[in-house]
Parts: C-alpha cells; structure tokens; sequence
C-alpha cells in the first residue's frame, strides 16, 4: 500500500511536465510498479520499465532511473545513454553532468555522447561556457579536492587551486580559500579578494555577501553598496530582492523567524517587511507567505493570481 502510494505520488508529480512534452504522458503499471511514456493517442512510446522518469524540458529528453541508476532516453523511446550512472545533472549550454559508477563526472551532450571524460572528482554544470571541477591533489601525506574551470572542450581554463567555488554568473565566480570567499573573473583574476564567510552569484549586477551572521550586497568591482545589514537575504530577480530583518542566525540552511521584506538595487525598502517568507519574482510576480497563506504579489505588494 505504501508504496502504491508512493508511486502515485511520483506519478503526479512527474506527469505535470511531461504532459507538455509533444503530448507524451507517464504511465505507471501498478502490478510492476514501472513508469512508462504514451502519446496522446495512447501508443506506447518506453515500456513501463523505469522506477522513475524525469522530464528535461529545455532538452526534450527523460532521465529515467531503474534500482538508483540513471539513463537517458529521448521522445521516441529511444536510450541514448544506457541506465548505468550515478547521475545524469540537467543540461546548460548543451550539455549535462554524468557521473560513473566510480564516482567520476564528466559531461555528455544532448545526443547522449560523451564529449568530456568522466575524469573529475566533482562537477558544476556549465554557466556562460564555463564549468567548476575538481580534481584531485597531494598535500603532504594527503589526497584532497582542488577546484578549477574548464571550457566546453574540456581544457582547463583556470588552474584548479581554489578549496571550492560556485559558477560564473555575469562574468563573476565565486571562489574560497577555505576560510573565506572572494570572486575571480573569466580569466581566473581575482578581482574581490577573501574576504567573506559567504558569497553567491551576482543578479542584476549584485551579489550577495556574508559576514558576522549579516547579509548585503556588492557590485563587480567589490565595492559593498547595499550595507551588510540583513539577517537573510536573496539574490536580486527583476530589480527586487527579498531580505529579511529580525530571523535568528543560521549558517547552513533558511534562518528562522523575522519578516521579509522588498529591496530594489539601491537598497531602499519598496515593500515593507510583513511577509513571513519571501522568494523572487519571476515574470512581474513573486510568491509570498503571511499569517499562514500562501500567495502571489506583483511589484506593487497587490496580492495577484
């Protein structure tokens, strides 16, 4: 029973994207608990043989997964990569992480075919042509993680010597020395040194940085130009971004308590800090929570559909 449910679960929420697929839907074959993909007349396009299927919309391709190993297969049934990886990632600018079964990435492309070797000891996918991975090094009597940048040939643009780094985002990554992080350009420059105990992507020209459990924002040149005054704060999305004021500190995961609020990117409050949880806004709306609701704004705080 439980796992009927399970799997119906799995079903429904599985089906919502692929429903928009060139008319393909999920079906599920309750007496072998397997997924399978029809066209909208009904004919069988995969058996019913997957534990679960995921639909890559930007691709039009399936990840399909059978005992924790994953495949993928593209609308007509066909298997284009067989199902025995750890890990099929999303596809950005072409291409998705595939991880081996020895725990290596490498990256294939939308054909299925393995343009970079599974030669890595971890992997970011691309953003803006570029790719953070690690490979592994000695220091003294150890083996550790060193992170790097590669192209979409797979040649290494950017020495791997950083203890972890994020993804290029408007011409910026964000790059750490194990203590604090800084941000280097497309030639590997660095152009905000350590300074901060957290730094994500730059949005709209700005990221967000933290130091002391306080949140705020600075631009390409590293100049801060939003105060680090927030207890939270979002990256920016169509000129605003959520922060919050008052939540108890949380170095890993969402603070908890306080009051979000609307910034632009001068840093003055457009909408007032009534919202108990707060996320982007995407296409003129942003989903919102208060006094146990949860509802969409448009820019002028007006609740919308």
């Amino acid at each position: 029973m439980k796992k009927s449910l399970l799997m119906l679960l799995l079903l429904c929420a599985g089906a919502w994207n692929i429903s928009n697929a060139q008319g393909l839907t999920q079906f599920y074959d309750s007496k072998i608990y397997k997924f399978g993909l029809k066209d909208k007349s009904g004919n069988t396009i995969a058996p019913a043989k997957y534990d679960v299927i995921y639909y890559k919309e930007n691709v039009n391709l399936y990840v399909v997964q059978v005992n924790y190993k994953y495949g993928l297969i593209d609308a007509t049934g066909k298997e284009l990569v067989p199902v025995n990886y750890e890990y099929i990632g999303d596809f950005n600018d072409g291409l998705a992480i595939i991880r081996s079964q020895s725990y290596m990435d490498g990256y294939i492309d939308q054909t299925g075919k393995l343009v970079i070797p599974m030669s890595f000891k971890d992997a970011s996918s691309f953003s803006e042509g570029m790719a953070s991975v690690a490979i592994e090094v000695k220091d003294g009597f150890y083996k550790v993680k060193r992170y790097g940048f590669i192209d979409k040939t797979g040649a290494m643009v950017i020495p791997a010597t950083h203890i972890q780094s994020g993804s290029f985002v408007g011409g910026y990554a964000s790059v750490s020395d194990g203590n604090r992080w800084g941000y280097i350009d497309k030639t590997g420059k660095m152009v905000v040194p350590f300074t901060y105990q957290r730094a994500y992507n730059f949005y709209d020209g700005l990221a967000v940085v933290m130091n002391n459990n306080k949140y705020g924002y600075i631009n390409g040149q590293g100049k801060v130009v939003i105060p680090l005054k927030y207890d939270y704060a979002n990256g920016f999305s169509e000129g605003l971004a959520a922060v919050n004021s008052g939540a108890s500190a949380a170095f890993s995961g969402l603070p908890t308590g306080g009051k979000y609020g609307f910034i632009n990117t001068s840093g003055a409050t457009v909408l007032s800090f009534s919202y108990d949880m707060a996320y982007g806004f995407w296409k003129g709306k942003a989903e919102v929570e208060a006094n146990g609701r949860k509802f969409k704004i448009d820019k002028s705080g007006r609740e919308v559909q």
